[in-house]
């Protein structure tokens, strides 16, 4: 929705989402979690409760003070909301003015995660969660992801090639293979079936279409 060309209609919230416009797309209620954290998902060279709260700034106003055309960041409230995260999170930290860069690979992971909620999203989209972050922080990061699906209500759409996990906390998981929807199951079916269609062997969109 923005970072590669793309064709076709997405209606979100009961309203059509225009395609190849990102900032349009965070601005309607959806945030993205990268699997790329150093890469594109961190400012690694800020402080945590910059990284935080960024997006929020940019996307929605949050956390800024206007004097006329100006305006200026609220610094109280910008650490007071990376304090929460902080805290919620289990980030472990010397303070909200450490930087990023200086942070753990579980740790950085859940700034991304505290920055995608500062948002307030009602969708939120994260990719590959757990990869490369340690087991605790990993139970951290999926028991979080499935509260905020079960307790609050917000939809989550998580990619990721450990199945283990996924079968640990989704609803339904839909299998991708050469580029293409094969099928969508429930987290106790079959292994069997799991195995078929991510070798391509079963493909029931096919099968249902025929």
């Amino acid at each position: 929705m923005g970072i590669y060309p793309a064709r076709g209609e997405i209606i979100f919230d009961g309203k059509p989402l225009p395609l190849n416009n990102p900032r349009n797309t965070l601005a309607s209620g959806i945030a993205y979690v990268s699997e790329d954290r150093k890469g594109v998902g961190l400012l690694l060279d800020e402080a945590i409760e910059m990284n935080i709260a960024f997006t929020a700034m940019q996307i929605h106003d949050e956390f800024l003070k206007k004097y006329g055309i100006f305006k200026l960041y609220d610094a109280h409230k910008i650490r007071e909301n990376s304090n929460k995260m902080i805290k919620d999170l289990d980030i472990r930290c010397t303070s909200s003015l450490q930087h990023v860069g200086r942070l753990s690979g579980g740790n950085q992971q859940k700034v991304c995660v505290g920055r995608a909620l500062t948002q307030k999203p009602k969708m939120l989209f994260v990719s590959e969660p757990t990869r490369g972050i340690d087991i605790g922080a990993k139970k951290l990061i999926l028991d979080l992801l499935y509260k905020l699906s079960s307790e609050e209500g917000m939809t989550i759409i998580m990619t990721s090639s450990e199945l283990a996990e996924l079968r640990s906390i989704c609803d339904r998981i839909a299998i991708i293979c050469e580029g293409k929807l094969v099928g969508i199951l429930r987290p106790d079916a079959p292994a069997a079936d799991y195995g078929l269609m991510m070798s391509g062997a079963l493909n029931l969109v096919n099968k249902e279409a025929s």
